[in-house]
């Protein structure tokens, strides 16, 4: 598989991952959890938000290792093969491929923080559920943004 196959099958990829986020949301609707909502949360529910923390991990894991890496190199800014990933990302908020470093280290703090049951701290685990639903749409952005900016530079 060549380079431009790699590119269109990891777009492909993050293309499905960003899918099925965005249907996940639909299904979820627009609820606030509670502290008491969040405790009785209904079976269907309890899968939407499993299939939403997994479904973000793997966009953002495809986005970073495999489509954003591929951005730079399309922009012709070659990097240094020991830069660290945030200095990716800072290259690629100058070029406008995403919107935000920051905003990318904030998304992965939530992936981080959505992993933890907080079993005893109803009030802890609705706050982290509200803030992570609001990334999952934050992180559907910068991917049409990624998506976006990965087509320009494919087009002739």
């Amino acid at each position: 598989m060549n380079g431009s196959e790699k590119l269109q099958a990891a777009l492909g990829e993050c293309r499905l991952h960003a899918e099925i986020l965005t249907e996940a949301l639909d299904e979820l609707g627009q609820p606030h959890f509670t502290a008491e909502s969040v405790m009785q949360l209904t079976s269907a529910q309890r899968r939407l938000l499993d299939q939403l923390a997994y479904r973000f991990a793997k966009l953002q894991d495809s986005m970073g290792e495999k489509v954003l890496t591929q951005a730079i190199e399309l922009a012709e800014e070659p990097l240094p093969e020991d830069v660290t990933f945030a200095q990716k990302l800072q290259r690629l908020e100058r070029l406008g491929a995403i919107e935000s470093a920051a905003e990318w280290r904030e998304l992965r703090e939530l992936r981080n923080q959505i992993a933890h049951e907080y079993t005893d701290q109803p009030g802890l685990k609705a706050a982290a559920v509200n803030r992570f639903v609001i990334g999952v749409r934050r992180l559907i952005l910068l991917w049409k943004q990624a998506e976006a900016f990965v087509n320009r530079q494919c087009t002739p």
